[in-house]
């Protein structure tokens, strides 16, 4: 194998896109880990939304089965927000904002349905915007029927065939929280566009089924204004990964770039010693820098002690440490490359976490830049970033005595609530000591009853490692120390 250099293009290269939207179709394929929640999305249902955390892999989950659509000869259209344009000086109640969804919608598979048939704008009926949806599939259907016998190529006729068949229309819908503020307005359109593709969706032999991706905060918002929210939760698919499945991710696109043939069904079974050997052409296999307990700790085990369950978190960390191995006339990510990175890449988490969720709680900045150690922490390191129920409530009953905070929507803020609000965007993970002495981690999508209101499950609440760097900027080795090593038993 010969020496790698880390310029951005070999870079990319090697650990992809962190957007599914900039990533080359091939290139996607290639590595796409097709998870349980991809499973569930492909299901024949008429109706799937597809939630997650921001930079969780939304899009490239959507951007994945709608290319295996088009590959199995699915009539298969993709939506973004500029198809889905409201006049915003046409004052409107909520049931004509679902009509008017429901017809831009039905605008736009009509369009984009004729465009994937070849069907060219000359040999097209005028669209009835005011139609049924069943109209709209047979229209699409009887057009197809007619343009039998002159298919340009195999892909056409092929899809021409199949959807003469079965009069299924798959439409996918992402992106539609961009520009998101959390504002009513905004509530409410997201609302009435899921009760618009409800509606689609559940006329009888309608034929279209719709899939939609909505950011966990978007959708928590969304569900909590809208008492008929009831009968889409069925419908939801929740996007999550466990530390395992992140690694699974890497070594793909990593190995792929090097041109080895991975039988996925077979290598996501491995052990993660047998997975990470695949990183080693790029990053040296032990964390050759590291003290105490982290001294010469598998690689593995240092990136995901840091990701936080989401595939971008490592394609930034290595992307960053790839950056500073070129810079440094590394030929192979070293430890001194990683941890060089560190600090910024804390800081970066919590700029994502910000953003993300500023919509809910305007003053989050200011509430996790206060979760750092206080001085008399700082000088115990068991408990620097760990707190037992009661410690952790004190901790936010001090933070709220001299800042103040307000939730959009007028939930009240306790500090129960903030509580709450810190394990759902999985800035606190709950940690529990098996009997074996091992640790287990626990993230809200894997339990979300565990802060409760109401109830005391005995677990501790622990400062999750990507962000510790940025609330205590200290020596590296410092706050690795801090951090319990995983073990087999944690990495899910």
């Amino acid at each position: 194998m010969t020496d790698l250099q880390f310029d951005d293009s070999t870079i990319r290269d090697i650990f992809g896109t962190d957007t599914a939207e900039d990533e080359t179709p091939k290139r996607l394929k290639e590595y796409f880990f097709k998870n349980k929640s991809y499973e569930n999305i492909r299901a024949h249902l008429p109706l799937r939304l597809l939630v997650g955390h921001k930079g969780i892999g939304k899009s490239a989950l959507l951007r994945m089965s709608y290319m295996d659509d088009r590959d199995d000869g699915i009539l298969a259209v993709w939506l973004q927000p500029n198809d889905l344009v409201i006049s915003s000086s046409i004052k409107q109640s909520f049931v004509e904002k679902i009509q008017a969804y429901k017809q831009l919608i039905g605008k736009a598979i009509y369009d984009r349905s004729l465009d994937e048939l070849g069907v060219s704008l000359d040999q097209r009926d005028k669209f009835d915007v005011l139609g049924t949806a069943k109209q709209l599939v047979n229209s699409l259907y009887l057009k197809a029927l007619e343009m039998a016998g002159s298919d340009r190529d195999e892909e056409v006729k092929r899809l021409r065939e199949r959807f003469t068949k079965d009069k299924i229309v798959r439409v996918y819908i992402d992106d539609i929280d961009r520009g998101w503020s959390a504002s009513d307005d905004d509530i409410n359109s997201i609302s009435a566009l899921v009760n618009a593709a409800r509606d689609l969706t559940n006329e009888e032999g309608s034929g279209i089924q719709i899939r939609i991706g909505l950011r966990s905060d978007a959708y928590f918002l969304y569900r909590t204004s809208d008492e008929s929210t009831d009968k889409i939760e069925s419908n939801v698919v929740r996007l999550s990964w466990t530390r395992h499945d992140v690694l699974v991710v890497m070594a793909l696109r990593i190995a792929t770039y090097f041109g080895k043939e991975i039988d996925i069904k077979v290598f996501e079974r491995y052990k993660q010693k047998r997975i990470a050997e695949e990183l080693y052409p790029v990053i040296e296999e032990k964390f050759s820098v590291g003290k105490g307990h982290w001294d010469r700790a598998p690689i593995q085990v240092v990136l995901l002690s840091l990701n936080r369950n989401r595939p971008r978190d490592l394609i930034k960390l290595l992307t960053e440490a790839a950056k500073e191995a070129y810079r440094n006339d590394h030929n192979k990510i070293t430890a001194y490359d990683l941890e060089r990175t560190f600090s910024n890449y804390s800081h970066g988490r919590i700029t994502d976490l910000v953003l993300e969720f500023k919509s809910e709680l305007p003053e989050i900045e200011k509430l996790v830049y206060n979760m750092g150690p206080t001085t008399k922490q700082a000088r115990e390191k068991d408990k620097r970033w760990l707190y037992t129920n009661d410690e952790l409530l004190k901790k936010l009953k001090n933070i709220m005595q001299n800042h103040s905070f307000r939730f959009n929507g007028g939930k009240a803020v306790t500090a129960k609530s903030l509580a709450e609000f810190l394990y759902k965007i999985d800035f606190l993970i709950a940690r529990n000591e098996e009997p074996d002495g091992s640790i287990k981690w626990t993230h809200f999508d894997q339990n979300r009853m565990l802060q409760s209101q109401f109830v005391d499950f005995g677990y501790k609440w622990e400062v999750h490692p990507a962000y510790r760097w940025a609330l205590q900027p200290k020596n590296v080795h410092e706050i690795m120390d801090s951090i319990p090593k995983l073990t087999p038993s944690s990495t899910h």
